[in-house]
């Protein structure tokens, strides 16, 4: 092995542990597509964004690293949440 090289495994990576997730709706109610990125916690999200708040506090979108997901102005979305 020299340094630098990959060796690919047999299997997929294993998931990591994550801790209590849960399901919510997001209507966008306003005028442009809103985003909600990986690293962002909820309850810093777009004003334009209905959801509660404080249900989800400290929670964030469970996507991989720098994923995003878009919710159209008027639009309902289900987005899967963690607090881990």
């Amino acid at each position: 092995m020299r340094p630098g090289e990959i060796l690919p495994a047999d299997a997929p990576a294993p998931r990591a542990a994550r801790g209590r997730t849960a399901t919510i709706a997001i209507r966008n109610a306003g005028r442009f597509d809103a985003y909600l990125t990986s690293h962002v916690r909820l309850e810093r999200a777009s004003a334009a964004l209905e959801f509660d708040r404080d249900a989800v506090a400290g929670a964030r979108p469970l996507l991989p690293a720098g994923a995003s997901t878009r919710v159209g102005a008027g639009e309902t979305v289900e987005v899967e949440v963690t607090w881990s």
